[in-house]
């Protein structure tokens, strides 16, 4: 097609006679169609179609076709360009980018980097999480104030339902709780883009791609997050080490200005994580997100406390620990931990082999278990409840080992050889004095020579 200046295309209503009058509908049909995904918008066929059936259109496909591909070639030019935005020293933009990697099984799973970006010299820092929750922008966003040693002044986000709840006229947002006493915190000012408005944020959208394209190829494989994100410091050191794209100078050069221009860390960091009030089910479950926790089962219809981090999940009740786990990111997803049920499985110690968490147990206590019966089992497993109770859940192999050496495994014998592993006899060492006290001692004895009559014979 020619698209000079003298064969612009023509979106009058007069070059469409039968067109016309349904130029409004169609426009606004493609004006709306800006606001949904663009695999959900109206094709030529469609609105054609739309005409005919909902407004008696009777005119021919063709004509609704041409005028619906110069209309959208309008729009889009109206839309093309963007201003050049001037940045503050100091100031960032953060965004996250999805990769994919390999978990320690070798399979495939979806990785979020989240990436705060430094428009004026070009540096990025990199940190990635199993998801793009609030506690994974939250956490990675503190880890990089403290590994650059401050805070960027101002910070240009996209409107991330972790940030924003809800996006008002102009530039106003309502924030989430959690975002917003964080940004308190290291008082920094958070800028939103508008929507649909990527280019507000290019220097970072451009930096998440380039860092996907270069730290995570190949594929890595990521066992902890966080042995692998003290990886990315060194990768994001050492990019910097390259010129700027347009200002030709180092980008560490250049980062020396946006350094010099961070806010000073607050006194005291700031503690990821959010709370949430959980009822335990009958089988000792909380849910969160899908994910079932397993506590113990005496807690069954009581209220516990959730201390959700990105990385783990903490429960209380009545202000006191009753379970610790990581934190899942599965789908519908058991975590549960054997020691939280043996004090149940002593009231009812035969049905441990079709628990789903016996073989979670040390392998020697499996063995050991499943050769008992009766009395010998209830008796065993009373000692295991003792001995996770007092909080040595570790020992408890080393006790059946001991036993095992000295050809003893009945529960008294499992339990003296516990106590010699866990509670030694205390002997303290003798106390060391300088030297021996030195008495002087001289008693008059005259007293006694009068009551035995020894002075009457003086």
């Amino acid at each position: 097609m020619n698209w000079s200046e003298d064969n612009l295309p023509d979106t009058e209503p007069k070059s469409y006679p039968v067109l016309g009058d349904f130029i409004p509908v169609i426009d606004e049909w493609l004006e709306d169609d800006r606001k949904i995904p663009r695999k959900q918008r109206h094709t030529s066929w469609r609105i054609f179609c739309r005409l005919r059936d909902e407004h008696s259109f009777g005119g021919s496909y063709s004509s609704v076709k041409k005028y619906v591909r110069k209309k959208r070639f309008v729009m889009n030019s109206k839309s093309s360009g963007y201003l050049p935005l001037a940045h503050a020293l100091g100031s960032g933009q953060m965004d996250f980018g999805k990769h994919i990697y390999y978990d320690g099984t070798g399979q495939e799973q979806d990785g979020y980097a989240l990436t705060i970006s430094f428009p004026n010299s070009n540096k990025g820092y990199t940190q990635t999480f199993p998801s793009q929750n609030q506690e994974c922008l939250l956490e990675g966003m503190k880890r990089i104030f403290e590994h650059i040693g401050g805070v960027p002044p101002i910070l240009r986000f996209d409107n991330m339902s972790t940030a924003v709840v809800q996006v008002l006229k102009g530039t106003e947002r309502i924030l989430t709780d959690g975002f917003t006493r964080f940004m308190l915190h290291y008082r920094f000012r958070a800028e939103f883009c508008n929507p649909a408005s990527g280019n507000e944020k290019g220097n970072v959208e451009n930096k998440v791609g380039y860092s996907r394209r270069n730290a995570f190829v190949p594929v890595p494989t990521i066992t902890s997050f966080d042995a692998f994100n003290e990886s990315l410091w060194e990768w994001c050191e050492k990019d910097a080490k390259r010129p700027h794209y347009k200002k030709k100078l180092l980008i560490e050069e250049l980062w020396k200005d946006d350094e010099a221009n961070l806010l000073r860390l607050p006194e005291y960091p700031f503690s990821v994580f959010r709370y949430a009030s959980l009822t335990v089910n009958k089988s000792g479950f909380v849910t969160i997100e899908t994910n079932k926790y397993g506590l113990s089962p005496a807690l069954s219809g009581e209220t516990v406390q959730a201390k959700i981090f990105f990385d783990h999940v903490e429960f209380f009740h009545d202000h006191h620990p009753v379970g610790h786990y990581r934190r899942s990111y599965k789908t519908n997803d058991e975590v549960y931990d054997w020691t939280q049920y043996v004090s149940v499985l002593c009231k009812k110690p035969g049905a441990i082999e079709h628990t789903r968490f016996f073989h979670q147990m040390p392998q020697q206590w499996q063995t050991f278990l499943e050769q008992t019966s009766g009395r010998e089992r209830k008796n065993a497993l009373q000692l295991l409840s003792e001995i996770v109770s007092d909080g040595n859940a570790a020992l408890c192999a080393d006790a059946l080992e001991l036993a095992g050496e000295n050809g003893r495994t009945d529960a008294d014998s499992l339990r003296q050889c516990y106590y010699m592993i866990a509670k030694k006899e205390y002997r303290p060492d003798p106390l060391k004095l300088p030297g021996s006290p030195v008495l002087n001692y001289n008693p008059n004895l005259s007293a006694y020579d009068g009551l035995t009559g020894g002075g009457a014979n003086v």
